[in-house]
This record gives structure tokens, C-alpha cells and sequence, in this order.
């Protein structure tokens, strides 16, 4: 599991489209629905429900986005810790 694979799946979880994500993203909207499919295959569960063009969150897409947005503020705070120690 890739670090950028759980950034897509964030702006996946907040668009709750995947076109306007891989638009957000500058990427290809079928190489974001390749990434969000290989991460559901690894961590062996469906993120998404899918009915039609519709998709809303399942709840391990629930949990795993909860999990990634305090991954991505656990390296903002370090970061910035590292910034300040090289001042």
C-alpha cells in the first residue's frame, strides 16, 4: 500500500465521484479507478458501493478514510517539527 494510493482514495471519498477526483488529481479517471480497485484487492474489502455512476463510502471505506486523514496529519505535524529543527 502506497502512501499516494491513500491520497487517492481520499479525494475518491470526499468528490464521492471518481471523475472530478481524477480530475482534482490530473490524472486519468480510469488510472484512478485501477488504483482504487488494487488497494481494495490488498487490503481484500470493498471501499465503495457502486450502483450505477453513484458510489458512497462502505464502512471499511469509512474506517480506512478516518485512518488516512490522521496518517496525513500525523505528516504535516512532522514535517513541520523537521522544518522548525532546521532552523
Amino acid at each position: 500500500m502506497e502512501l499516494l494510493h491513500l491520497n487517492y482514495f481520499r479525494h475518491v471519498a470526499e468528490e464521492l465521484n471518481v471523475t472530478r477526483a481524477a480530475e482534482r488529481l490530473f490524472i486519468s479517471q480510469p488510472a484512478l479507478s485501477a488504483t482504487i480497485k488494487k488497494l481494495e484487492r490488498e487490503l481484500n474489502t470493498i471501499l465503495f458501493h457502486r450502483k450505477g455512476r453513484t458510489i458512497s463510502l462502505t464502512e471499511n471505506g469509512r474506517l480506512l478514510l478516518q485512518s488516512v486523514e490522521k496518517i496525513e496529519h500525523e505528516l504535516t505535524r512532522v514535517q513541520e517539527r523537521m522544518v522548525r529543527n532546521d532552523a
